[in-house]
């Protein structure tokens, strides 16, 4: 966009999606995935981190994330690791969760999205499995407590380039995945319940008398809603183009940062300097062997694949001659997820 101050202004957005998957258990213990169950009730020495306990992984979890990865365009990994990401939080009872670092699952792939009569295509950098956090609470009167029947509940972590344009771009982004892992029935994608969760990374190309800037990355945490997600891209857009027109500061090493959304007030706040991978000091997990994904088997879940939505519906539209939506084609119904 061009501003009368004859600035011109390109945001720049990336988008991180966590989403649980549909498992009847955890990634790495056999403890039931169950929402609203009483606190640490779904828990075992896997899941609590305790000495001399070992992982098993959860088969549904991966050919879960294989299927999506398949729907999102992406390459499947031949051989694959488990990596252990290391930081220390209450919810976190082994200070390091496993993930997967330089070896993902689901390499490479795109979405295709249709608006004002262009095809805009988001490209897919990686998807991976992990494990979720527990959750920390603070709505008693003199202490923070600890639920950790969520810690070890599988999660597949989406990252996509920084394709997105704006906010309606990301949203309707957004709106497609929940709408494609549904009809999968890979997850239920409840945001409510924490299911689906969002974290854009947020910057600005400025043009200014031929010369070009590019403002601080920053990435707002855990976004559970559409609107959160729309709001709080708007919002870091215009704060990021006041901020350097005030200060002039430009992206460098080390000046990423985390912000949260205060959704009352609908503006983001600081939260702390974003860490870099080499912060985190992954290193493969020694107790678990490589994942090897058997190319058949691959074959065979993407020959099962359904026609997805957003083909069908353009299909619909082309064969029986339908409207086109006046809005955002999200109303289908869906199949119920899998359990």
């Amino acid at each position: 966009m061009k501003l009368k101050t004859g600035l011109v202004v390109e945001p720049i957005i990336g988008l991180e999606i966590h989403i649980q998957l549909a498992a009847r258990t955890k990634m790495w213990c056999g403890c039931a995935v169950e929402f609203g169950k009483p606190p640490n009730t779904r828990v075992c020495p896997v899941c609590l981190g305790l000495p001399g306990a070992l992982p098993v992984m959860n088969r549904q979890a991966v050919e879960f994330a294989v299927l999506t990865g398949l729907a999102l365009n992406c390459k499947i990994a031949p051989v694959t690791k488990w990596d252990r990401k290391h930081y220390y939080y209450p919810d976190l009872p082994k200070n390091y969760q496993i993930s997967q670092y330089n070896q993902p699952l689901c390499i490479g792939g795109y979405v295709e999205l249709k608006a004002d009569h262009k095809i805009h295509k988001i490209r897919i950098n990686r998807a991976h499995l992990e494990e979720d956090a527990g959750k920390n609470i603070h709505d008693l009167a003199d202490c923070t407590a600890v639920d950790l029947n969520r810690a070890g509940t599988p999660l597949l972590e989406i990252v996509t380039e920084p394709d997105f344009a704006s906010a309606d771009e990301t949203r309707e982004f957004a709106v497609q995945l929940q709408r494609l892992v549904r009809y999968l029935g890979v997850s239920e994608a409840n945001m409510q319940k924490g299911q689906m969760r969002f974290e854009p990374n947020i910057n600005l190309k400025i043009t200014k008398d031929g010369r070009e800037f590019r403002t601080p990355i920053v990435e707002v945490k855990n976004l559970n809603s559409f609107r959160a997600l729309h709001g709080a891209i708007s919002y870091e857009i215009q704060r990021q183009l006041e901020e350097w027109r005030q200060t002039g500061i430009v992206t460098e090493t080390g000046n990423k940062s985390n912000r949260g959304w205060d959704d009352v007030r609908g503006v983001t706040t600081p939260q702390r300097e974003k860490e870099e991978a080499h912060d985190y000091r992954y290193f493969p997990d020694p107790d678990l062997v490589p994942l090897t994904t058997d190319r058949h088997w691959v074959t065979e879940l993407r020959e099962h694949l359904p026609e997805l939505p957003i083909p069908r519906t353009e299909r619909f539209i082309s064969e029986y001659k339908l409207s086109p939506p006046t809005s955002r084609p999200f109303a289908t119904r869906l199949p119920t997820p899998r359990k």
